[in-house]
């Protein structure tokens, strides 16, 4: 009987210490800008995390910009939907792409599986360092493997 209240205890213990470490979807929220590089080319890129509709979404805005060798500055949006629960989304954009998500939460990192057989696919990785910088890795899905085309760092703005 007393080994049974222990181990009840202790797995209340890890519960409570699960529910209170940070994770991505907590330390995410709030605005970022961040440089970097996109298909080789020096990028800027604008990032905001919301919970939405009675916290069941989390919401991207996103946005990145690089000129291209021609001079013409290139410009793309989107929004995406992320379901943490159930590790699902979508992604809307300029380009007009619709994009079904999966996500992989692990601590303070999301990987983000987009895509399918009938559109482009790819991964982007998300990886919060010490609450004030996300690192963020774009890759598409070429002949059987992930080539990166995109890489940033993002600092969080004060509020």
């Amino acid at each position: 009987m007393k080994a049974a209240l222990i181990c009840f205890l202790f797995s209340i213990s890890l519960t409570a210490s699960a529910q209170n470490s940070p994770s991505f979807s907590t330390e995410a929220i709030g605005n970022w800008e961040g440089t970097g590089t996109l298909f080789n080319f020096q990028a800027s890129f604008k990032m905001q995390w919301n919970q939405v509709l009675n916290d069941k979404f989390m919401k991207l805005v996103f946005e990145n910009r690089f000129t291209d060798p021609s001079g013409i500055e290139r410009i793309m949006s989107a929004h995406g939907y992320y379901d943490m629960e159930n590790l699902k989304g979508q992604w809307f954009d300029s380009r007009g792409m619709i994009l079904p998500l999966k996500l992989e939460l692990e601590g303070k990192k999301m990987t983000v599986y987009w895509g399918d057989e009938n559109t482009e696919r790819g991964k982007t990785e998300y990886s919060i360092i010490e609450g004030n910088q996300i690192i963020v890795k774009d890759y598409v899905y070429r002949k059987d493997a992930y080539q990166t085309f995109g890489e940033a760092q993002y600092e969080r703005l004060k509020e």
